[in-house]
């Protein structure tokens, strides 16, 4: 129902929305993991790989998978295969979280694993005015720069 949902959602922008899911969870089929496109496709399988780093990870995740493997064994090759992405990827963040989806139950454990936290950060992060940007004089007159609400409605 929910892989439904998000899926007309999606579909409903054309692709325009821009989103990438992968929705898990347990029915009347048993666990499920489904691969909702932005453009509204559903694909299920055994398991997935989205984003950036997502070829790095699904090659360590089809080098390691077998069927019937423990919950420790998913684990340790999920734990591989975000590490993967993650050191393979210049935009892949920096720690590892693993969500396990039983029936009735759902556990999120934060930070299993962190080894390429960022050195160093400004706390509180950066803030550029837009006042401060320079835009070329070609580039003025097709270029608008404004405060606003968010471009679509999702509510």
């Amino acid at each position: 129902m929910a892989a439904g949902r998000f899926s007309s959602e999606a579909f409903k922008y054309g692709g325009h929305l821009g989103t990438h899911l992968i929705c898990g969870g347990v029915d009347v089929k048993g666990p499920q993991l489904i691969e909702i496109s932005n453009d509204g496709n559903c694909y299920a399988f055994p398991f997935l790989t989205m984003g950036s780093g997502c070829l790095a990870a699904m090659a360590v995740i089809e080098t390691g998978y077998k069927e019937d493997m423990n919950e420790e064994e998913a684990k340790a090759l999920c734990t591989a295969a975000i590490e993967a992405g993650i050191y393979h990827d210049l935009g892949s963040g920096s720690n590892v979280d693993v969500c396990i989806i039983k029936k009735g139950k759902a556990t999120l454990t934060r930070s299993v694993k962190s080894d390429n936290r960022k050195v160093f950060s400004k706390p509180g992060g950066y803030k550029f005015p837009k006042d401060r940007v320079k835009v070329l004089d070609e580039y003025k007159e097709k270029l608008v720069v404004e405060d606003g609400a968010a471009p679509m409605d999702l509510s």
